[in-house]
């Protein structure tokens, strides 16, 4: 990609709640790690809340004084832990902390600005961990998100999509590429969360972690962005419900834009637009079945003729010409 010189080249690697649940799943991270170090590259790793958890964030920020789901959320992330082998007092007590002062701003003055914090507590807790489970085996850091991304301040929108459901631009960011060049070869960050310009946490909204990993890749001018899924990449039809619906191996950003679009939920339109707004190679790819090769997106990939892609929304059908 056009982009500014550095001493480094990044590869950004997102991984999805079901990706980081345990134990199987963080071992896959590590050795996809180790093998993008191999190739020469420094790697960060930007990772969802655990499966469910994000729904056990929303059941508590609707009562936070409820001592049962604060107990429930910390147990998830207890059994978590122990599965990785990482002690809890490498965790738990700065995250209980943050915990209780996201609940009490909460009880004082309910909203989506003290709600958007408190629900930003999943990827927090899910990298905190994950991190300590890889530096058992590799050289890695935690970072934190917000020093990357600040969201743009959108007049006329309300203001719950202003802290729950915000945006920021996409751009290239030489100097945070020189600051985690210093850092450890392996960066591990939030998916989901921003900062506002006063430094409190908004959140990028449905299909946020994918959207984040795509401005992360271009802040850092990376070679590409690999989303980890439990999908091998785009197929030309649902493959639940087409058997023979093939793999579409190719695909450029405004292909991929109309599929998002149009039903196919393997990837937000939001991701795929910040990509091809810094010219980011975007690769699909199965976290079960590492070895095979998914779905690329990118500037002028090769496009067949004809039909390329039927997909399905509830009462409609939608069919791209090519």
């Amino acid at each position: 990609m056009v982009g500014f010189e550095v001493a480094d080249k990044w590869v950004v690697l997102k991984f999805g709640g079901t990706s980081v649940a345990g134990r199987p799943q963080w071992q896959a991270i590590a050795s996809l790690a180790k093998d993008r170090r191999s190739e020469g590259f420094r790697v960060l790793l930007v990772c969802s809340a655990v499966a469910g958890v994000t729904n056990q964030l929303n059941a508590l920020a609707s009562e936070p004084g409820s001592s049962h789901l604060r107990e429930s959320l910390i147990d998830t992330h207890r059994e978590l832990s122990r599965e990785l082998g990482v002690a809890e007092s490498d965790w738990l007590a700065e995250s209980e902390t943050r915990l209780r002062l996201c609940l009490e701003c909460l009880s004082d003055v309910s909203g989506p600005k003290n709600q958007a914090a408190l629900l930003a507590m999943g990827e927090y807790l899910s990298t905190r961990i994950g991190c300590c489970f890889l530096r058992q085996s590799l050289d890695a850091d935690w970072v934190d998100v917000k020093e990357a991304l600040e969201v743009v301040q959108e007049p006329g929108r309300s203001a719950a999509r202003q802290w729950l459901s915000a945006s920021c631009k996409a751009a290239e960011a030489p100097a945070l590429a020189r600051r985690w060049s210093a850092l450890a070869p392996v960066l591990v960050t939030q998916g989901f969360v921003a900062k506002t310009s006063t430094g409190e946490t908004a959140l990028l909204g449905r299909g946020g972690s994918d959207t984040s990993a795509a401005l992360l890749a271009g802040r850092l001018s990376a070679q590409r962005l690999e989303i980890w899924t439990d999908v091998p990449g785009l197929f030309s039809a649902d493959p639940r419900l087409i058997g023979d619906a093939r793999l579409l191996y190719q695909v450029d950003y405004a292909e991929a834009l109309e599929m998002a679009a149009s039903g196919a939920r393997v990837v937000h339109p939001r991701s795929i637009r910040a990509a091809a707004e810094t010219a980011t190679p975007v690769e699909i790819r199965d976290l079960n079945h590492p070895g095979l090769e998914g779905t690329r997106i990118g500037a002028g990939a090769a496009a067949a003729q004809g039909v390329k892609t039927v997909t399905c929304q509830e009462r409609m059908a939608v069919i791209l010409l090519q």
